[in-house]
């Protein structure tokens, strides 16, 4: 039985208000500890699609794997690349479901584990199709724990850090980056065998293998677990991980509250379902930010560095291969400073201020990288300082999308309700694989015809999304849930509870007017009780 008290006392509160102040940092606290260490698995989560693709750059600049795969180009390059994301597709339609039905933590478990089959075959291929089903693999189990992850993290961290946890999932990325540079450097001077190439394709499997066992010591969702009926299981989380055993904390009963109250009121509206995204003007602007945030992370010229870094080395007259490979390792170090500095100061930035600023900046770079690689063709790729220029031009811009890309996953988790938060991690996979595969057939092909020119495209288009984001992007940084519902909704965002469906171990039918996640306003039911 579950015993919170009269619930009317939560009138006009909000969660902050119930938020104990920590006078010591949050890993002196065992119960903040043990939670984090379990989320780590969902922190963890872009360490595979970041080694994936330094990797796949790396590679490209040993002889040996070129030599083995028949120098790949073009659009046989790009089906090798694009083995992850088509693995991605094909899983994407089935991860909200098995999200909903299954847990969040399940979910992550299971899709690490196919990661580890992937890169098991991918490091023993014998032969092309071998490389790029394996990667197929890959991309299924990417998709699945990459789908399951912000939504672990958003509803299971401890308030005052959701937003910046969630922040810590895109900085993940350069440290896969970073360690699959360094092997592949290090194995570059193994000379003239296949294990160069190999050892770093079975190494990919080293981080999905720690995820996924510490996938279990993770808790579940109690948002989840409140949505199964499964109260008390929820209710015990609440006291274990937020309060530290203490079953008297007013924090946890205003969150069983809020929560509770919360998900009924989407059950009765039934916001679970597809329509639901174009319903109003509110959720069709959620549903255009859940498709456009991805695909601007992908379509912001971030692709060609994270993929293709050889032939732009290449079109600057860095060609030797121990060059190459040290210009991507320096590149991930960089990314992993850069990503985790902008990604810890997430709340002071801004959510919609950290996009504008990031893709001006990003832009800016690419013009002048754009000019640099003109000059540099005109003096026939002689000078040596304006190549080293160059690369320095790439890394500013690598640093400015690494002040992007951590707000991508909060951003979107943050302005889709529970109900549909599961198919709005979907929408994001989906959109940025399918614009992945984009980035990876035609990249190439237009880099050998064109080679410099083709970053014009990402100078103009990057403005286009700056403009874009401020047009449609409200600020959401700093805002509890429910006043960025009333940002999106308006006066919509206050819907009706129903007392019929509200008769669980917790009477929530005596909250006055409680302040909750997605603003359930009960005094609108007790004014229609006789």
């Amino acid at each position: 039985m579950i015993d919170i008290g009269d619930v009317s006392r939560f009138e006009g509160k909000v969660l902050n208000d119930y938020i104990p102040q920590l006078d010591r940092m949050w890993w002196h606290y065992p119960y903040l500890l043990r939670l984090n260490v379990g989320l780590m698995c969902a922190m963890l989560t872009q360490i595979t699609s970041g080694f994936d693709g330094s990797m796949l750059n790396g590679l490209q600049s040993l002889s040996t794997w070129t030599e083995y795969f028949g120098s790949p180009k073009g659009g046989r390059l790009g089906s090798m690349t694009n083995g992850v994301t088509y693995g991605v597709l094909i899983m994407t339609p089935f991860v909200s479901t098995i999200c909903d039905r299954w847990g969040r933590r399940l979910p992550i478990t299971i899709g690490s584990g196919i990661i580890v089959i992937g890169a098991v075959l991918q490091g023993a291929a014998q032969a092309y199709p071998m490389f790029v089903v394996a990667r197929f693999l890959l991309g299924i189990g990417i998709c699945l724990s990459g789908a399951a992850s912000p939504l672990l993290l958003i509803e299971c961290a401890y308030p005052p850090q959701r937003g910046r946890m969630t922040s810590f999932i895109e900085p993940a990325w350069p440290i896969g980056s970073f360690f699959a540079a360094a092997i592949t450097y290090g194995t570059y001077h193994m000379g003239q065998t296949a294990w160069a190439w190999r050892i770093p394709s079975l190494l990919q499997c080293v981080f999905p293998i720690f995820q996924c066992s510490i996938s279990f010591l993770a808790p579940e969702s109690p948002r989840w677990l409140i949505m199964k009926d499964r109260h008390e299981e929820a209710y015990e989380f609440f006291i274990k991980y937020h309060a530290g055993g203490d079953r008297d904390s007013e924090l946890v009963k205003f969150q069983m509250a809020e929560v509770t109250a919360t998900l009924e009121a989407e059950k009765i509206s039934k916001e679970s379902r597809w329509p639901t995204f174009w319903s109003t003007k509110g959720m069709r602007r959620r549903f255009f930010i859940a498709l456009f945030v991805p695909a601007m992370m992908q379509l912001s010229g971030n692709a060609i560095m994270s993929y293709y870094l050889s032939r732009v080395l290449n079109n600057i007259g860095v060609t030797d291969a121990k060059e190459q490979l040290t210009v991507n390792l320096c590149g991930t170090a960089w990314g992993i400073v850069t990503a985790y500095t902008f990604a810890s100061q997430v709340e002071r930035i801004g959510r919609r201020r950290g996009f504008l600023f990031g893709l001006l900046a990003m832009q800016v770079s690419y013009i002048i990288w754009t000019i640099m690689s003109a000059v540099n063709q005109e003096e026939g790729f002689k000078s040596r300082s304006l190549a080293i220029g160059i690369i320095a031009v790439m890394y500013i811009y690598q640093g400015f999308y690494h002040l992007t890309a951590p707000f991508a996953p909060t951003y979107i988790s943050e302005v889709v309700p529970y109900s549909l938060r599961a198919k709005g991690s979907m929408l994001y996979q989906l959109s940025g694989n399918v614009v992945g595969i984009f980035n990876n057939y035609v990249n190439p092909i237009a880099m050998d015809a064109i080679t410099w020119k083709y970053y014009i495209v990402y100078c103009v288009w990057i403005g286009v999304e700056a403009l874009l984001v401020y047009l449609f992007f409200p600020e959401t940084g700093g805002k509890s849930l429910e006043e960025i519902a009333e940002v999106f909704d308006g006066d919509a965002a206050h819907v009706g509870v129903h007392s019929a469906v509200l008769e669980k171990d917790i009477d929530i039918e005596k909250m006055a007017d409680v302040e909750h996640i997605d603003t359930v306003n009960v005094e609108d039911e007790k004014s229609q009780k006789p």
